[in-house]
């Protein structure tokens, strides 16, 4: 069979292949109908939940920066050559330390020359007295001219005025001489040494030396709205307390809690309490100054970090749901529940404070709604779903 022939027996046998689809078509072959009917895909899973209903405490959050309690600027208040510095920079001191030591020796000697002029001084008094004593006892008796008493009293005055400034002079000069030894005012954790040894100090002003900084405990102011201070002053005229505790306090001599987070954590692991509140308003921010205190025993609380604080107000019973479940649009916030017919049903809510992962629903719901947590965007309102209950332990706190 040469090339030709191969070519026209390959166009006869695509030439059938046309008139047999016809035959198909008129009748000689039979459709399938069942295995071409459209079966629509099952409802989509969710994972639906009960709110459920447990005590909450509502909460007050702010942020602030912490704060140390106390901060001291050790300064040279003599002047003289630094000769010693007893620390080690960033070390706990405490109070009493001696951590500068200044050149002693120029003051011990002035200490030693106002005592001097006090022992002279009260020589010199001990010998006016008994002559004005002399004086007087001889004016009295006639023996001698009432002059001389009126001048050796005056005398006797003036050394004991005398006595009296170089007492002075001395007590100068003791103070000058324990200025030499800077110490520790306050407990707390020292800086570095702002000079260094050999360097002449306190010439013509004080010498900034070191920072004491004190952080047992700590402080974190707060601005607390003026809504929020209204809010409180309303829950306490309703409590009767408005007229009868200080300000920042719950009870007579009972501060009010407060918590603290760092930037690192959303736990409120650190506990302490309101400690100074602002007898007035800022006008011009509207707020109220309020500063809190953490006894900080660890230290782990650093002045300058950046620090979330919440106060506990009331504790009520509430319903909550997962925080994931709520939806929102232009509207407000929303949920998808599952009605008794598995349809996807959409109810508005309105949202109160957030319990770790849960949130509270104070109107919209109730304790018997499936509500979707799971699968949300499979849902469409009206649709239908397939809900499958969630474990009870899967609700989160």
């Amino acid at each position: 069979m040469n090339a030709m022939e191969q070519i026209m027996r390959r166009m006869r046998s695509v030439a059938w292949v046309p008139i047999l689809g016809l035959l198909c078509v008129f009748g000689g072959c039979k459709h399938d109908k069942e295995g071409n009917t459209y079966v629509p895909p099952p409802p989509p899973e969710v994972i639906v939940a009960n709110p459920v209903e447990r005590e909450v405490t509502s909460y007050l959050t702010y942020t602030g920066v912490i704060e140390a309690s106390q901060t001291v600027e050790l300064r040279a208040r003599v002047q003289g050559f630094l000769e010693s510095v007893n620390f080690s920079p960033g070390q706990r001191v405490r109070k009493g330390d001696v951590l500068f030591v200044i050149d002693k020796r120029q003051y011990a000697a002035s200490v030693e020359q106002a005592r001097a002029s006090v022992a002279a001084q009260e020589a010199a008094l001990l010998g006016a007295e008994n002559d004005a004593r002399l004086a007087r006892e001889l004016a009295d008796q006639r023996a001698g001219p009432e002059i001389d008493a009126i001048i050796k009293a005056a005398r006797r005055d003036v050394v004991a005025a005398d006595l009296a400034q170089a007492k002075a002079m001395l007590t100068e000069a003791l103070l000058n001489l324990e200025y030499c030894d800077v110490v520790a005012p306050i407990d707390g954790r020292i800086t570095d040494n702002y000079v260094d040894i050999g360097n002449l100090v306190g010439r013509g002003e004080t010498t900034l030396l070191a920072e004491i900084v004190q952080t047992a405990p700590v402080y974190v102011s707060v601005n607390v709205s003026e809504a929020d201070v209204l809010r409180v002053r309303r829950e306490r005229e309703a409590e009767g307390t408005l007229g009868g505790v200080e300000p920042g306090q719950i009870a007579p001599g009972v501060w009010r809690p407060a918590e603290l987070s760092l930037a690192d954590r959303d736990e409120f692991t650190f506990k302490g309490r309101v400690d100074y509140v602002d007898p007035k308003m800022d006008p011009v921010t509207a707020t109220l100054r309020l500063r809190t205190m953490y006894e900080n025993a660890d230290e782990v609380l650093l002045p300058g970090l950046f620090a979330r604080v919440r106060f506990p107000m009331a504790t009520t019973k509430s319903l909550v749901v997962s925080e994931a479940a709520l939806l929102s649009d232009q509207l407000g916030r929303f949920a998808m529940v599952v009605n008794d017919k598995d349809e996807v049903v959409q109810k508005r809510v309105k949202i109160g404070a957030l319990d770790g992962t849960m949130r509270v629903v104070e109107e919209g719901l109730t304790a018997q709604d499936r509500v979707i947590v799971l699968g949300v965007l499979k849902a469409r309102p009206g649709s239908k779903v397939s809900p499958k209950m969630q474990e009870p332990a899967a609700q989160g706190r």
